[in-house]
Order: structure tokens, then C-alpha cells, then sequence
């Protein structure tokens, strides 16, 4: 299993910040990591950029928080064995991830929520459940940078889209619950994020969309 990095390239704090909790266990040089990176408008076409196990890809649009799912639609549609952990730059993983992760039984399997009722498209995604709704990934993707906010709403009302219309979706061990802190300017940037915890995963979700309000973009 590949883990594939959701990413603008304005979110280089958080970014670190997760990448940092990620070398914090040697089971990180076992993955390939897939960094999507969204946001160059100015580029003419997608760049790719190789560092050790990570592939770093930017891209020419800003689809929020699919950028990466369509990446892999567009880019990766004849790897059909492969299977991805897709997370947002937003996170932190604990000490017990890489454990958790590797513990997945993926059988049968063509993706895998980590929560009930709400996953923000975090989870496992099969290539071939991808593959499958390529149109409505493509259907989200934002080239111009004077639609993101249009794009942010709408493709939030698309969160969990695959997870809910694949037929062949689990839940990770079955989970419906999660632990919250209340608001805080998590990376110090004047955001206000709570700080969700999913033990199911070992993983740490910093939102800032969280129904305080009006959609921003520093999600």
C-alpha cells in the first residue's frame, strides 16, 4: 500500500508537521509516499519530482481535497493492483500508524472508510475504485484559481462521494466514534482548528471546517 498526501502549496507548515510525525518511526522508509501538491496554476502541465520514498507532483489546479484522487485517476490508472492510504496535509500520525496500517486485511476489499458517519475522503482507496469513478473525479477539478472557494463548497458536499456509492465499502474495524479538543490556532497561522483524534488509525485530523461558519480554504 502506497500513503498519498493531499497538499496545496501553501500548506507547507502543516505538511511538515506531518511529514515530521511520519520519520518519527522507521516503519516510514517502508512506504512509497505519494505528496500531491495543488495550487500551480502557472505551471502548463503536472511536475513530478522524486526524493527518497517520497514523489513529490504538482499540479496545475486546485481541486481541494481531491487533487490527489484525481491524480491518481489521471496518472495511475494502470497500476490496478495497487491499493492507497489517502490522507490531507492537515494531519498527524501517532506511534501506532505504521502498525495499524500494515494490519489492514485489504481481501475483497476496494476502500475503506475510517469513520461511520464522516471520513473527509481519508482512507484506502483500491486503483480499480478510482478508475471506476474517474468521471466524477474529473468532474471536480478546479483549473482556475478565481473558483476555488466555488470548488471548496462544492467538492465539500462531495466528501466521502466514493466511499458512500462503492458497494464493495467497509469501515475500519467498524468505527463510528472519534475525540475532539476544542478550538485552537493549532500551526499559529490565526486559523482556528479542532483537533480530531481517530484511535482506530492512530491518526490526527487538524480541522478548521468544522461548522463554525463560513468554508475557508485553510482546511
Amino acid at each position: 500500500m502506497k500513503i498519498v498526501i493531499n497538499s496545496h502549496k501553501k500548506g507547507i507548515i502543516a505538511l511538515d508537521h506531518l511529514l515530521s510525525s511520519m520519520r518519527r518511526r522507521e516503519e516510514y522508509l517502508n512506504y512509497d509516499i505519494l505528496i500531491v501538491v495543488g495550487g500551480y496554476f502557472e505551471n502548463t502541465d503536472i511536475e513530478i519530482e522524486k526524493c527518497g520514498n517520497i514523489t513529490y507532483i504538482y499540479c496545475n489546479h486546485d481541486s481541494i481535497d481531491f487533487t490527489g484522487l484525481i491524480t491518481l485517476a489521471e496518472l495511475y490508472a494502470d497500476n490496478i493492483d495497487e491499493y492507497y492510504f489517502y490522507l490531507h496535509d492537515t494531519c498527524k500520525i501517532g506511534d501506532d500508524f505504521y502498525k495499524k496500517l500494515s494490519a489492514i486485511d485489504l481481501t475483497n476489499v476496494s476502500s475503506i472508510k475510517i469513520n461511520k458517519d464522516f471520513s473527509m475522503n481519508i482512507g484506502v482507496y483500491s486503483q480499480n475504485i478510482i478508475n471506476e469513478f474517474k468521471d466524477f473525479l474529473l468532474s471536480k477539478k478546479n483549473k482556475d484559481e478565481d473558483k476555488c472557494m466555488e470548488f471548496k463548497s462544492m467538492n465539500f458536499k462531495a466528501e466521502d462521494h466514493i466511499f458512500e456509492n462503492d458497494n464493495n465499502n467497509f469501515v475500519l474495524e467498524n468505527y463510528n466514534s472519534w475525540e475532539h479538543s476544542e478550538p485552537t490556532d493549532y500551526y499559529n497561522t490565526g486559523t482556528l482548528r479542532i483537533v480530531e483524534y481517530y484511535p482506530n488509525i492512530d491518526l490526527y485530523k487538524m480541522k478548521a471546517n468544522w461548522g463554525q461558519g463560513n468554508l475557508t480554504l485553510n482546511n
